[in-house]
This record gives C-alpha cells, structure tokens and sequence, in this order.
C-alpha cells in the first residue's frame, strides 16, 4: 500500500471538537480534507518498515545528518517507516514539543537528553493515534446532530469521502482484526530506546485504541441506518470468544491492575456492540441473522459462549431473537435458546448490564450512554416479552437496571409507547406498593422526568391520578375495616394521612396483616400523598422525635429528588410546587432545631432548595434567612472605625452546618449536603442576594471549607474533583459579584491569598492543572485522563479566581506571598505530568506560562495567558526573569499557536493582550518575542488580513491593531523599522478602513489603525517609504472618500449624545485627532482642498453639537477644539475662501457664548485661537467685513463675560489667556469692519466697563499680556466708538492711570494711545484725560522720548500724546503747563536724538545688546569704532527696533510742526503774532552735540533728517546704502523715511521763517540763517531736482504715523515749490 501523509490527530481534534471559540467552515474543511487520506484508513495508515525504506528516504530527504541518525533510531522504537517516522518527528515538534526551536540540535546531540526527546515521541505517538480515532468518531456522531456547529460539513465528509461507498463498517473491522495482530513492544522489536515505561504505555494505548474503534462502530451502526452484516457479525463474535479481546494470549502478561477500568471498558463497549447488530426487540421477518443459514453457522459459536461475564449479553440478546423468531413457545422453540436464555440469566446478565451502563468510557460520553441505554432497554423490554422475568425473581435489579436507562430520551420513548415493554412490566408492580414503599415508583419517575420535557409532563400526569394507594392502617383506625381474607372494606371514613382519607365503603386488598397493611383501590393524587408524608415528618421533628422514621425519611428524600429532577428539566413548573416548597421550608426549619439532624434528609432538602434558587433566589433566601442550620455574619455596626481596627469575623457563626459538612461529611468521605449548598449560595450570589446568610456561607466556604479541602478524605477520586470544583466554582462567582459586599469580598481575598488556608488549595489546582495536558494524552476513560478531565474546569476556575485576584488591590499584599508558595501535594496528577519540583519552586508566573503548552483545552492557555496579562501590568518584577529557563520554549510554543490558522482565536487574542500590556511595563518580555523580529511580525500582518465578518475575526483585528498601536507607541524600533518597508503590512493595516464601510468594522480598530499611521507620519523626518506612501494614497484617494467618510461618521457617533461608545470617544477621536493633524502638518499634498474643507466643516459641526447638548463631555469638546484648531492652522487659506465657513464659526461663538459656564477653559482658548487664526487669513481691510461681521457680536458678548468673570472662582471656565484671545479676536475683527457697522454692533454692549474691571483684577494679578491686550482694544474702541459717557476720556483716564504704573512701559503706550484716540474723538473735551495721563506719567513719558531705541513704542505714543494735543495747546498750558514745556522741549530732543542714532546704527546695537552703557555709547564720537564694531553687520532685531525709531522721529516731527504755526498762516496771513509762537530749535545751523542733554537742538536737527533721507533713498542705495561715519547696510522702511523728510523740510522751512521773521533775531542772526539754509539745502535740491519719480500726492496734514507718504521719494512739485521758498527767504532782507 502507498504511503500516506500522516495528520496530527491530536491538531486535527483541536479543530473539529466544535468546542470554544469555532474556526470557520473553510478552516475546518480544509483541515479535514487534508486529513481525508488518513482518516478513510486509520490506523492501517502506520506503516511497518520494509526493506530499504530508510536508505529510500535519507536519499530524498533534505533533513540534517543528525536528524536522519535520529529519525532511522526513532523508526526502529515506534516500528513505522522513516517516511512515516519523520512525519511523526514534525509532528511533535510543530504541536508538542516545548523546549525552543534552538535548543534542538542540543537535544539531539546529547544522549542524555535524546533518551527523554525519544519517551516524550513514543508518548505522542501513541496518544496521537488515539486522538486520531477520537477525530473519526466526533465526524461520525455528530454526522445527524443538528445542534453541532459542523454538521452539514461533516455529513458531506461522510457521504463524500469517509463512507463513500459504504465501507466504513469493514474499514473499521480491518482495523481491529489489524490491532489483534500487534504484539507487545520489547527490546529485541523496538530497539533500546524504548522506555521503561513503554510496554505498560503501549498495552493502555493498545486497549483504548481497540476500545476506541468498536465505539466507532457502535456510533456508526446506532446513529445512522447502516447495519451490520452477517459476516461483520461473525467476525465481531469469534473476537469475544475466549478471553476477548483484552484478554488474548500475547498480552495476557503484560495485563496490570492499572489496566483493569481500559479492559472492562472495551468489553462492556464490544457487548454493547454485539448486541445492538443482534437487534433482539427488531421484527424478526426479515431480520438477517433470523435466516437459517446464518443461525446454523452462528449457533455454535453462541453455546460456546458464556465462560465470562460480557458473554451474557450477547448470549441473552440472541437468544431472545431466536425465540422471537420461533414464536415464543416451548414446543415451537428448541431447547438450547432457553437454555442460553437461562444461562445469561443465571449469570446475574441484568446485573452486568446495569454496572455496563455506569462504566466510566460510556458515563463520559453523552452518545455512547444514550446509545448503550437505547441497546440495553430495547433488550430488556424483547427479554420481558419472551421469558417470564418476574417469576425468574429479575425484577427488583430490573428496576435498578431501568433507572439509568430511562434517563435517556429513547428509552423513556420507549417506555411511554409500549406499555407491554418496560412500563407493563416495572410500572404495575410500582404501583401495587405506592406510597407504602416509594422507592419503586419514585425511583422509575425520577429517572422519567430526567429525560427530556416530554416525559416530564407524562410523569407529572401519571403521578395527579394513581389507581389505587397503599398505607399502613393505624390501629386506632383499625375499627373502621372489615377484612375477609385477602380482601378487606371500609365501614366508615378512613384518615390514612393528612389530607389523604378513604372514603367509606372501599375495597381494598390485604397486603400484610402485621402491621396492616392495604392497597386501596381508589384514584390518588400521588403529589398530596407525598406532600403528606412530608407534613407527617415534620410533625414527628417538631414533636421532638430524635429519630424520626426512617421510612418517612426515605420518602422524603425520593421526594426530593424527584421535585428537583422536575424543576431541572421544566423550570416553568415551580409555581405548580409551591406547596412542596413552602413544606420543605418549614422542614428545614425545623430540622435546625434538632441536635445531630439527618444528613441524608438535610442534603435532600438544600438539593430541591437549590433547584428552586435556580429560578427564583430571592423567594429561597428570603425564607431560610436567618436559620440556625446555616452560617450567619452579623452587619458591621462600626462603619465609623477605620479598617483593619475591628474584627472581620465579628458577628460570624457557622451554624449546624458546620458539625455536618466538616464533621460527618468529612469523615464519611461524601459530601451531598456540601454540594447542595454551593450550589444554594452559587444561586444567591448570581441573583444579586446579599443577605447575611449568604454572607456568612460565603465566609464559611472560604474561611473553613476550601483550606481543609486537600485534607478531606473522599470516598472517591471522583468525589474530590466534584466538591473542589462546587467550592472553586462558587469563590469564583464570588468574586465576579458586584452586588457582593465588599468586606465580604476582602475576607474571600485574605483567604485565597493566605497559604495556610484556601490559597494553598487554589495553588495546588492551578500547580496541578498546568500538567493536565501530560494526562490528557493517555487513554480515553483511563483513571488518569478521566481525573484530568474532570479537573480541568476546576483548573479553569482556579486559573479565573487567580486573574481576579491579581486585579484586586486588596490582594497584592499577600499574593506576593502566594507566589512563590510550595504547592501542595493534595492534588497531584499520576503518569506523565511535568514535574515542577525543584529545590526551590517555581514563580507562580511560570507555573501559569506552562499552560500554554495546553493544546486540548484551549480555554486554559485562554485563562492562563489572561491571567499573565495581569502579571504583566501588577508585578514589579519581569516576567522573563520569572519564567527562567523555560521562557524560550514558551516564547516559541506561543508564536507557533499564533501562527497556525487552525488555533483558538481567543487563544491568539489572549497572546496579543499579553504582549500589549508588556509594552509598558514588561519590556524585557516584549522584545524577547521580538528576537527576531520576524516570528512575531509577520502573524501579525498575516492576522491582520483576515476576514472580519464574525465577532471572533473583529476581536482578533482589533487586537492585532491594539498590539500594532502599543509597538509604535512605546517607540520599539526593531518592530516598527522591519514593518515600515513592508508594503503588504500596510495594505492589510488599512483594508478594514478602505474596503469596510463605517459601522462593518469597530470603532476601536479604526482608532489603533489610525494611531499608527499617525505615529509613522510623524516619525517620518523625510519623505515617508513607498510603501506607506502608497497605502496614503489609496486611503486619501479623493474618488472613494474614505478620509471624509471616516469623519462623517464620527461626527455622526458623535451626535448620538449617549450612544456614543467609549470606542469612539476614548479612542477614535484622540486617534483621528493625531492622525489629522500630522497629515496637515507633515503632509498636506495627499489631500485635495475639497476633502480639507470637507473635514473641517465635519469637526466644525461636531464641535457644534458637542456645545448643544445639555451636558457636556468636557474631553470630547477639547478633542474636537485641537483638532479644529490644527485645520485652521494647516488648511486655513482654503477655509478662509467659504464664507459660509465663517457664519458656522460664528454660531460656534455664539454657543461658547450661551455655554462659557459649562465649557472648559481649554476649549474655549482652543476655539478662539482657531477663530482668530481664521480671521489673520483674512486682509486687513474693510473689503473682509461680510466674513469677520457675524464673529462680532458673539465675540464681543465672550469679551464682556470672561470680563465680568475676572477674578471670579470659576476658574475652570474663564481665565485671563481665554480673555486675552477673546480681546485680540475682537481687535482683529474690528480692524476688517467698517466704523458705522462696529459701532452698529457694539450700540448695546457694555464691554468697556467688562475690560476694565478685568484690567484692574488681572494687573493686581501680574498677568501683564493679557493687560495690554486689554488696553489695545481700548485702544481701539476710544478710536471707533461711539461717544459715551463709559467710553469717555476722562473716565478711562481716571480709572486706567491709577491702575498702571509708569513702571510698565508698554503697558502705559497703550493707555498713552487710549488718550489719544479719544483726545482725537471727544475733542476739547478729551484734553483733560490726556492732560491726566501725561502729568501722571511725565517722567515716564519723557524717558521714552530721551531714549526712543530703548522704548520705541511709548515714545511714538507720547509724540502722538503731544500731536493730539498740540490743537489744544493752551487748555494743556492752563491745565499742566508743566506737562506741556517739558513734553514739547522732549520731542524736540527726541528728534536730534533720534536722528543721530539712525545715522550710527552700530551704537544702537551695541546699546541693545549690552556690550556699553548708555551714556558710554551717545557720549563716543561716531567716528570712532571698536574692530568689532566696524565688521559686525546689523541684526534683524536691531534693524526692527531702527524702523520703530524712524516711525518715533517721524511722530515728533509731526508733533513740533503740530506746535507751531502754518507755514501758509506765516507767510501769506495777515497779522500774524509771531511773537506768540515758540522756536523749538535753535535759530542755527551749528552741529549740537546729541550728548548734550541740556543743550537746544539747531536746524541743523532738521538737515540731518535731510541727510539721512538722502543717505537711503539715493538711486544707488535702493534702499539700502551706508550711513555716514561707516555706518553699515541698514534696511529702514523708505516711505516712512520720505514722510520724516517731507515734515523735516516743512518744519525746517516753518521754524526758519518763524526766526527771520522773530523781532528777537538780530540782523546778523538773520543772514546767518538764510546763510547756513542756502548752504543746506541747495545741495540737498540740486541732488533730487530734475529726477522723474512716480508721481504721488502732496504730503497729508495729518499727524503721526498716519502722515506717512505713499511715496518712497519726496514728491518733485513739493521740492520745486519748496526750492523756490527758499531761495525767496535766502534772498529777503
């Protein structure tokens, strides 16, 4: 036979076993068509060695050498090919081996460690073939299982491969008859290394592997409709003969006791089997082993049968045909069928049946016992039509025989149906002694009522109307009877019981006539007649009867049991067994009373108690509370008293519970009452009760039960399992309450983590439960795996209690302590476990990490890997140090289930929380699954394509994504450099966003994936890889709109108010948020300006919303402010373009406006500066008016609130930053409107009396921004306002001059500036507040002018001080004269000064930065320069304050000129009073020294101006050209420069003609001025004149900087006429 590929049974069960999280059909029938070839032949597939077949396979295989030498060692110990032994070599190595894939080739190399590699291989050898057999059997019953999740797939695999043409039947025979052919391994067959242990291992497997087919036969011929034929028949028959199966001669010496359950399991299954193809209770026309033929030939085989029990079945079940067949009767039947018959009968054949029935192999499967409980009814109701069974004396074990059988549905099926079956023959005789003995009937009805609904109903029926009753008659009851002989009658009323009474003149059957006892034949109520016998007991407790009777005792524990068997499968029935409830309450009740009460009757009793809990706890509690039976803990009265001060137990007792459970149950070894009373409370805490009994039993179970578990005796291993699972069970349910009181919850805590007590029980069950796989592997239903298997859920819950415990902060404490607690030896696995001995043990850590070697029952590596996931983010110390040598081997047992398609999926995403929550705190564990990268990465990316259509495929990608995110976040570049090259990781990163539409995919892994593109954009300093360029573009492709679709929909998530899930708030915002910023940021060209505005407007309208609800989510409106500040940041130039976009930022205002007192501070500082952002876009200019006009008002109103709110205590809604951006928002609007619409929407707002109440409040608070913000826009509100009296001068002088000191200098140029605008305004009546502010701050004022390049700003606004009150003059003179001589004598100063500093630009710098004092710097000659001065070059910051400079001198010229007269007035008026006007400057043409401070400026200021003008705006300059005295390239503004040259010359002109024209000058004084201004300026004119510049208007007559020239160049006409008036004054006497 060919060679076949071999499967990994114990993979392939994994898959199928249709357990836990499913894998998807395509998985499954993948894996089963890759296993199809094996599977069709089964064992058969093992093939021996023959011939060459090493050299044949060493030629073509590309193993190592030394893994050939291993595998031809390796093919003589398993006597399999080296084909085949190589395949199973993989195998292992791929699902079973544990130790890291490096350490291989140590392992083979090392013969020490080969001999344990080689028992590890046999070991999964054999159990693998197992596991494979188990595979074949699962596909076959569940075939016509429609609950099975693969039904329909395995019915196709069925039909279309395993049985395709009906051969699965001979298939499975061959294979037995192949399995008797095999012989014991020993030396000389298998080689020298085989282990010690080897032929004991290969018999258990060998038995189980027998076992295992003919349960695959039974399943194949009892669930389906194929049978088999004859000669199958035969063949099974001859191989029971003799010793059977398990007992033939080449392994009759290797048979041990160890082996005895495997050996009673494959007869009672090969009985089952015979008997099922016998078919006894089948028609018998027709039936193939009916035929003559057949009979003749089998017959001898069959009287050979009988030397062992097994044989009786059979043998009766034949028998029982054959007289079928032959019609029964003695004279048409031979002899030998009755004497068969009565040989299996005599055998005690029923007796064997029953202890058939309870053989663990068919208890533990739920197929095998309904199938071997059809077979074994169906045999009992032919044997009861064909042989006279009661008089044989078989029908009290019939009765027993029937119980387990009944359970079952077909059975009970059977029973209802046929009343000449089962229910004739058991059912009358139950009847007969009804309810004098109960046990018959009670017994039938319970096992009834457990089958299924349907016969639960037909119990109820049966048992509402008996035909007859039978009690004892009591003497004092006797008078009222009649007996003749056997028959007896009632003369008057007979009182059997309470609420049972026969009537008279009933008939009645004498059953016994001491005591007496009578079967009436009347219709009864079979429930009041129990309910009763229940009222008789309790009056016989309550009388105070020690020993009640123990008949009635029985009764009502049958009772029991049958009312809980009721409500087990009806549910629905308990409002009918009210009465039964409210009558077992008050037994319970009286029950504690009594001083040693009956366990047997306590146990019944909390058993239908629990069941009623079941449906309705509250009703149980609420009755039982309180009782002295149960434990009890008392409420705390001293919540006053600090923790820890008073005595936790205060108030506990435990009740009569205590002696039973502790003290009789202990020492019987059964624990009934204790399992009905975690089952009691277990209700109680999933309904919510929290009363004090429940209390006081959680306390007991934890404080005395589950700590002297281990130190319990048990009748059986059994036993054991089942209480420990009840106590884990119910701790666990304990813990997860959150109706639970919390110091209750605490005292379970200190419990579980103190090793004295219930922590060393938990400890033992999780320490045993991490070798559970070692045992699963040995045979099906042996001692060790069926006590494996039944501690695996308790595993489960240990595994479950200990990930909650390391959550609780109560526990840390102690379970440092459990950690590295030795585990007990209480509960310990035999054969094959891994030890975990040492000399010191293991970390609790890695005794949870060796779980994830468990590959049968996912759901521990599930818990286990959940439970580190606490470890990772609780423990102090690293995990990898924890897991010490193993870590490798577990790294790489884990990354291999992550990788294999056909793992538990919630495997998988156990791992990847694990390795997310070790990003943070368990580096060390991180990058160990990233050594190398690789193993790790590339799942990842392979996960991350999968289909997300079911929950499991989502909660997979999410945390694939989650654990993608946390890499990035944590910065691992060895993970995020290998990924970032890889073009197929980023398609499968954004395929659920690009293929998925909103709402199809989760909100979270929307989020993560986002994170991470964000991250990389980020991180990518240059153009970012094509790979991530690509996946951008597809994501940002305008034509499919995922970006904007993504952004719809959350800002729709976002409007659903309370809908909106955590996943978005928390995560897809944040997430979206840094995405959307780095992709403006970093890279703006991968979106179009449509998909710009469209995003914004989507933050915008979800911004909107966010301020419309009632209450609003402070995080989630910060949120969407930054982002909507970065888009108006990055995009603002687009936005800036939609008018409409600026309406919506304005009703965006408006509802900050409406809702500033529920708006976080943040938020609102986040949207003004995106709003005055928007509003910088703009020109300034009054064209911007229709797109800043609707931010007005509702700016104006958030100025006005955030005014009045300064100082306040709602400092989480105002602050003086909200304030200063709402101020400058509110400027910049003004300066794009016009006037008449400012002052239109300013008409009813009170800000002015808002900005200086916060003016006041935050410069007491030193917030000196925010103040000058504050005093610029009223600044600007003095200038555009409407008059009024708040807005007044003298008003705001009065209240802003004491509130600024002249110390802060910029400060004050604002209130300066206030003054101005509304000296400008008001007129005359304003000169009094400017008059104010510069007599309060004269010498502040005139320091900025002595010193213009170290206050530029205050000295422009003193210029335009003097400016606006020099029409004013003689109101300033009169009311501060002083104010006005020094202010008008500073200016004057101011320009001398400032123009000699404009011409040495090298002082100023050095005055800026430090390098000489002041009065060392103005008081050097210009000539004369430092070799580091002459060679530096003007700094920008030294070239802006030059320009501030030049605006300075350009205000003071105006200012001086403002002071004096009208040249026109002068020259042209007619008595003009020249007298009354001042000469500011000396009447000269001599240099002044600008070190002089006391010395009077000349003309020669005003020249200077001229030259300084003609120094920078010469045509070769261009603007920038070298001063005098080597000043250095200097970049002044020209159009202020030519505005300072046009007043110089007007003001020289004006100040000239005022000294010619001055009685005071004498006539040489006069021709030296007309002298000296010849001299000046016809070089000056004779430079420009004749030049063609552009033509430009004459020089404004306003002051300030607002004179300032449209010109670069003085205009020609002006220098023409200015030419000829000075040769007209040059040239007058």
């Amino acid at each position: 036979m060919e060679d076949v590929e071999l499967v990994s049974g114990k993979a392939l069960w994994g898959v199928i076993c249709g357990t836990y999280v499913l894998p998807s059909d395509e998985v499954v029938g993948a894996e089963l068509q890759l296993a199809s070839p094996h599977l069709r032949i089964g064992l058969a597939a093992y093939t021996k060695p023959s011939g060459d077949h090493y050299q044949t396979w060493a030629q073509t295989s590309e193993a190592t050498k030394a893994e050939k030498d291993f595998v031809k060692k390796l093919s003589q110990l398993l006597d399999l090919s080296a084909t085949h032994s190589w395949e199973i070599f993989q195998l292992f190595l791929l699902h079973e081996y544990r130790g890291a894939d490096a350490s291989l080739t140590e392992v083979l190399a090392s013969q020490r460690d080969e001999e344990t590699f080689m028992a590890q291989l046999w070991s999964f050898y054999l159990g693998d073939r197992l596991h494979l057999l188990r595979c074949l059997r699962h596909i076959v019953a569940n075939t016509a299982n429609p609950e099975h999740p693969y039904q329909n797939l395995f019915d196709d695999f069925m039909h279309d491969v395993l049985d395709k043409d009906g051969t699965l039947g001979d298939s499975l025979v061959q294979q037995v008859q192949l399995c008797t052919r095999m012989c014991p391994p020993s030396l000389q067959t298998h080689g020298s290394h085989l282990p010690s242990h080897g032929p004991h291992t290969w018999l258990a497997h060998h038995l189980a592997e027998l076992r295992e087919v003919l349960a695959i036969l039974l399943v194949y011929y009892g669930s389906t409709s194929h049978s088999p034929t004859p000669d199958t028949f035969k063949k099974l028959l001859q191989l029971a003969q003799g010793g059977g199966l398990g007992g033939r001669h080449e392994i009759q010496e290797g048979l041990r006791d160890s082996h005895g359950s495997l050996v009673e399991a494959l007869d009672a299954t090969h009985m089952l089997l015979l008997i099922l193809a016998i078919n006894a209770d089948s028609p018998t026309s027709g039936h193939s082993l009916c035929d003559s033929g057949w009979v003749t030939k089998l017959d001898p085989i069959m009287a050979g049968l009988g030397a062992r029990t097994p044989h009786l079945a059979p043998l009766l079940a034949w028998a029982v045909l054959q007289l079928r067949a032959n019609g029964g009767t003695a004279t048409s039947s031979p002899k030998i069928y009755h004497k068969l018959a009565h040989r299996a009968l005599h055998g005690n054949v029923f007796g064997y049946l029953q202890t058939a029935l309870n053989n663990t192999a068919i208890q533990g499967d739920e197929l095998l016992l309904r199938l071997a409980s059809s077979v074994v009814y169906s045999l009992v109701c032919a044997a009861a039509g064909s042989l006279d069974l009661d008089r044989m004396g078989c029908l009290p074990i019939l009765n027993s025989l029937a119980k387990p059988c009944l359970a079952q549905v077909p059975p009970a099926h059977l029973f209802w149906a046929e009343e000449g079956g089962g229910a004739g023959l058991l059912l009358p005789q139950a009847l007969e002694v009804f309810p004098h003995d109960v046990e018959p009937l009670l017994s039938l009805t319970t096992a009834l009522a457990q089958a299924n609904p349907e016969s639960c109903h037909k119990v109820i029926e049966l048992l509402s109307e008996l035909p007859s009753i039978t009690w004892v008659v009591s003497g004092t009851e006797s008078h009222s009877l009649k007996v003749r002989g056997s028959e007896c009658f009632t003369t008057a009323p007979l009182h059997l019981m309470p609420t049972v009474t026969v009537p008279a003149h009933t008939s009645g059957i004498l059953l016994s006539a001491s005591p007496l006892v009578v079967t009436w034949q009347m219709p009864t109520n079979a429930w009041q007649a129990l309910l009763a016998i229940m009222k008789i007991l309790d009056y016989e407790v309550s009388s105070g009867a020690s020993l009640p009777d123990r008949r009635l005792m029985v009764t009502v524990c049958a009772t029991m049991q049958l009312l809980s068997s009721v409500l087990t499968t009806v549910p629905s029935q308990l409002s009918a067994l009210v009465l039964f409830f409210q009558q077992t309450v008050g037994l319970i009740r009286r029950v504690a009373q009594v001083t040693r009460p009956s366990g047997e009757l306590v146990a019944a009793l909390l058993q239908f108690l629990a069941e009623v809990a079941a449906q309705d706890p509250k009703l149980v509690w609420a009755e039982i509370e309180g009782s002295p039976l149960l434990p009890f803990l008392a409420a705390s009265e001293t919540t006053g008293l600090k923790r820890g001060k008073v005595d936790p137990f205060l108030g506990y007792r435990a009740g009569g519970l205590r002696a039973l459970v502790c003290g009789v149950e202990a020492a019987n070894g059964s624990y009934p009452i204790l399992r009905s009373y975690t089952g009691l409370l277990t209700a109680a805490i999933k309904g919510g009760v929290g009363s004090c009994s429940v209390k006081g039993g959680v306390v007991f179970m934890a404080r005395e039960v589950t700590g002297a578990l281990l130190r319990w005796c048990y009748k059986s291993q059994e036993e054991r399992d089942t209480v420990l699972d009840h106590c884990l069970a119910l701790l666990h349910h304990t813990l997860e309450a959150s109706s639970m009181d919390s110091s209750v919850r605490d005292l379970v805590v200190r419990q579980l983590v103190d090793r004295s007590s219930a922590g060393q029980t938990l400890l033992s069950v999780v320490v045993s439960g991490a070798s559970l796989e070692s045992a699963l592997n040995h045979p099906t239903h042996s001692p060790i795996s069926t006590h494996a298997r039944r501690l695996t859920r308790t595993a489960q819950m240990a595994l479950s209690i200990l990930h909650r415990l390391v959550g609780e902060d109560s526990s840390m404490g102690g379970l440092s302590q459990l950690l590295r607690a030795a585990p007990s030896l209480g509960v310990t696995l035999g054969g094959g476990g891994r030890s975990l001995g040492s000399s010191s043990p293991p970390h609790l850590a890695l005794t949870v990490a060796l779980y994830s070697h468990q590959r049968l029952n996912p759901r521990l590596s599930y818990l286990a890997l959940r439970t580190l996931t606490r470890f990772a983010q609780k423990l102090d110390v690293p995990l990898v140090a924890c897991f010490g040598g193993e870590a490798d081997g577990i790294r790489d047992a884990l990354l291999l289930r992550l990788d294999s398609a056909t793992e538990d999926v919630r495997v998988k995403v156990a791992l990847l929380r694990l390795l997310t929550a070790s990003t943070t705190r368990q580096q060390g564990l991180t990058n160990a699954f990233l050594t190398p990268p690789e193993k790790l990465l590339n799942p990842l990316t392979s996960l991350a394509s999968l289909s997300t259509k079911n929950e499991s495929g989502r909660e997979l990608l999410l945390a694939v994504v989650e654990l993608l995110d946390a890499l990035w976040s944590e910065k691992y570049t060895t993970a995020t450099v290998y990924l970032q090259d890889k073009e197929d990781f980023w398609k499968a990163l954004i395929h659920p966003l690009t293929t998925d539409k909103p709402g199809e995919v989760s909100d979270a892994v929307v989020g993560h994936t986002v994170s991470v593109l964000a991250r990389q954009l980020f991180s990518s300093d240059t153009k970012p890889t094509a790979c991530l360029k690509s996946a951008m573009d597809q994501l940002c492709e305008p034509d499919t709109g995922t970006i904007c679709l993504w952004s719809k929909h959350i800002v729709k998530s976002l409007e659903n108010g309370s809908n909106c899930s955590k996943d978005v708030s928390r995560l897809l915002l944040p997430a979206w948020r840094d995405f959307l910023v780095v992709l403006v940021a970093r890279a703006k060209s991968w979106l179009t300006n449509d998909q710009k505005v469209s995003l914004a407007s989507d933050i915008l309208q979800a911004l909107l919303h966010q301020l419309e609800v009632e209450t609003v989510d402070e995080s989630l409106t910060v949120l969407m402010a930054e982002l909507f500040l970065s888009q108006v940041k990055h995009c603002g130039k687009q936005l800036a373009e939609k008018v409409d976009f600026f309406n919506r930022i304005g009703q965006l205002l408006v509802w900050v406006q409406g809702a500033v007192m529920s708006t976080p501070t943040h938020c609102q500082i986040l949207i003004l500066g995106a709003a005055l952002r928007m509003v910088t876009f703009t020109e300034v200019s009054e064209q911007s008016q229709d797109q800043v006009l609707p931010l007005l008002s509702p700016v104006a109103g958030l100025v006005q609130q955030h005014g009045r709110l300064a100082g306040s205590e709602a400092h989480s809604y105002t602050s003086a930053a909200t304030l200063g951006l709402a101020t400058a928002l509110l400027h910049q609007c003004l300066l794009r409107c016009q006037v008449d619409s400012a002052q239109l929407h300013l008409a009813h707002s009170s800000v002015v009396p808002a900005l200086l109440h916060a003016t006041e409040t935050y410069m007491k608070c030193g917030e000196e921004e925010v103040v000058g913000e504050l005093l610029h826009i009223l600044a600007t509100l003095s200038r555009i306002s409407q008059l009024s009296e708040e807005l007044s001068t003298e008003a705001l002088s009065s209240t802003l001059t004491l509130i600024v000191p002249s110390s802060k200098t910029i400060l004050l140029s604002e209130v300066v500036w206030v003054m101005v605008w509304g000296v400008m305004r008001e007129g005359v009546g304003g000169v009094e507040g400017g008059v104010n502010v510069a007599a309060v701050h004269l010498s502040a004022l005139i320091g900025s002018l002595a010193a213009p390049h170290r206050q530029p700003g205050l000295a422009l606004a003193t210029a335009a001080l003097v400016t606006a009150l020099a029409p004013y003059a003689s109101q300033w003179i009169v009311m501060h004269p002083t104010s006005h001589s020094q202010l008008t004598a500073a200016a004057t100063r101011c320009i001398h000064l400032t123009t000699h500093l404009l011409c040495t630009p090298r002082i100023v710098q050095m005055e800026l930065s430090g390098e000489s004092s002041s009065s060392t710097a103005l008081t050097a000659p210009t000539n004369i320069t430092s070799d580091s001065t002459s060679t530096a070059s003007i700094t920008p910051s030294t070239t802006a304050v030059l320009n501030q400079m030049l605006q300075v001198l350009c205000a003071c010229l105006g200012a001086i000129r403002s002071l004096g007269p009208d040249l026109t007035d002068l020259l042209c008026g007619p008595g003009i009073d020249v007298g009354a006007w001042l000469l500011f400057f000396h009447p000269s043409f001599r240099p002044v020294s600008a070190h002089d401070p006391s010395a009077q400026p000349s003309l020669a200021s005003l020249t200077s101006v001229l030259d300084l003008y003609d120094s920078h705006a010469s045509k070769e300059s261009r603007g920038v050209s070298p001063c005098r005295s080597g000043a250095p390239e200097v970049g002044l503004c020209l159009r202020v420069l030519a505005t300072c040259a046009e007043e110089a010359l007007l003001l020289l002109l004006t100040q000239s003609t005022l000294a010619l024209m001055s009685p005071e000058t004498s006539p040489r004084d006069a021709v030296r001025i007309r002298h000296g201004l010849a001299d000046e300026m016809n070089s000056f004119f004779t430079r420009w004149l004749g030049r063609r510049p552009a033509v430009s208007p004459l020089p404004s007559s306003a002051t300030g900087v607002s004179a300032v020239s449209s010109s670069v160049q003085i205009d020609l006409t002006y220098l023409r006429f200015a030419q000829q008036l000075v040769g007209r004054l040059c040239a007058t006497k």
